[in-house]
């Protein structure tokens, strides 16, 4: 059987879509609608014809070709997604599927080439990541395996753990740092300093200290200090806000690899997309896309700050939920303990509370006790209202008031809880597995990982 006609292909790439977009629904379209959709993507001038948005069609289409000459499209997902993507969600999109038709084409046979097949679709997603980067696809492709292999490796008994930043010219790394920069007497080759140097594992450990390499070989030629300064109006957003000025130095032609004890892998473009490996499968992030979604009912300020204890929460593989309510009126409805004087957790939360989240000490403080079971609250001004505390479940009133029926259950028990606190204003679960979800007044407005 033709694998562009296969039930099984289309399954495949839906699969893997969703990696890239928070989809919650999904169809098969026929020609009749797949030609005017393409018609309507060429009418804008963009390029390619492997995924696109609709506006006609309000989603996300992804073409399978099929072989002839000159080739067609054979069928197309739509695909219906949390909220409308970045035209940076969908370029990596579109470099995705066009990886995978370059697979159908170069294995068109399902039965005959099925074990070929297995063994380029573990590696689509690496290289359609190559193809997005700014460097050639054979160098990236390597050190992406090299990275990936190293995070098996170990140090004084501990997961080995690094901050590696690959340029094309020295100077775009070098220049910045000043005197955080050590160049090497003498380049040590890629595989050979990230797999065999101990004493590399050594320095970088802690994530104090980070490495670099240049040029298609990748040779590592210099060590330098990670500098943690930050202003609190950058729009830069980093896997973790202590590596925010490392990668403010990303520019066309450069690329940064973080890994952690945990053994997740990020990848950070100049375009600001990261790429996130977890439990053996490659995510692409976009975190603009929750700040945009914040950004429509918070101010920019509280915006990135909630943002940025999202993400420390997530790189450090801690679950929490988050809370910041329409009004805080309701705070005894929401939170029924908080004015009792042998409530749970009562010394942290008295201790906690009026702490401000727009304040980076503070924030850290308030990060570490975001992580103890419960809920963050957290009022519109960024002032902390209580934390480790449980949420009440909203009143058949409150669904009433919200046109809700009845109430979600989830299967995880922290997702309930989002939900039910979502019913008062904007709630966030961070999940300890790291996606992020996002719900206001019973609705998912937004999710990435």
């Amino acid at each position: 059987m033709d694998r562009f006609a296969s039930p099984k292909t289309k399954e495949e790439l839906l699969s893997s879509l969703h990696y890239i977009f928070p989809i919650t629904n999904h169809k098969e379209i026929d020609q009749n609608t797949i030609i005017p959709a393409i018609e309507e993507k060429n009418n804008l001038g963009l390029n390619g014809q492997y995924a696109f948005w609709s506006e006609i069609n309000n989603g996300v289409v992804c073409l399978i070709y099929d072989n002839n000459k000159p080739r067609q499209p054979h069928k197309a997902l739509l695909l219906t997604t949390v909220q409308k993507p970045e035209q940076l969600d969908l370029n990596f999109a579109n470099y995705f599927c066009k990886v995978f038709n370059d697979d159908i084409k170069t294995l068109p046979l399902s039965e005959k080439h099925s074990e070929l097949w297995i063994s380029l679709r573990q590696t689509q997603f690496r290289r359609a990541i190559s193809k997005f980067s700014s460097f050639s696809t054979e160098p990236i492709i390597q050190w992406m395996q090299i990275v990936e292999n190293s995070v098996s490796l170990r140090y004084e008994n501990k997961p080995f753990s690094l901050c590696l930043f690959m340029t094309k010219q020295r100077e775009w790394i070098q220049t910045p740092l000043g005197s955080r920069f050590i160049p090497f007497k003498k380049s040590i080759p890629f595989a050979k300093g990230i797999m065999a140097e101990k004493w590399l594992r050594a320095a970088m450990s802690s994530h104090n200290i980070g490495i670099a390499g240049v040029g298609f070989a990748g040779d590592l030629f210099g060590l330098f200090d990670i500098p943690y300064e930050e202003s609190e109006s950058d729009e830069l957003f980093s896997p973790h806000e202590d590596l925010t000025s490392i990668s403010k130095l990303l520019v066309k032609g450069t690329c940064l690899f973080i890994t952690t004890e945990n053994g997740d892998i990020y990848l950070q473009l100049a375009n600001k997309s990261t790429f996130y490996k977890t439990q053996g499968r490659w995510h692409y992030l976009n975190y603009n896309n929750i700040y945009k979604m914040l950004k429509q009912f918070l101010n920019e300020e509280m915006s990135r700050s909630i943002l940025k204890i999202c993400l420390n929460l997530s790189y450090e593989k801690q679950g929490a939920l988050i809370l910041i309510p329409d009004v805080l009126a309701t705070i005894t409805e929401i939170i029924p303990d908080i004015n009792q004087k042998n409530k749970a957790n009562g010394d942290l939360r008295d201790s906690i509370k009026g702490l401000k989240i727009t304040d980076k000490i503070q924030r850290r403080i308030i990060t570490t006790s975001a992580k103890i079971d419960g809920a963050l609250v957290i009022s519109r001004t960024g002032t902390v209202q209580d934390v480790a505390c449980m949420i009440g479940q909203p009143s058949p009133e409150k669904l009433a008031e919200l046109k809700i029926e009845k109430l979600e259950r989830y299967s995880g028990a922290r997702t309930t809880a989002a939900w039910n606190a979502s019913t008062y204003g904007i709630s966030i679960k961070v999940s300890e597995d790291g996606p992020i979800m996002i719900f206001r007044h019973g609705m998912l407005i937004t999710q990435i990982g």
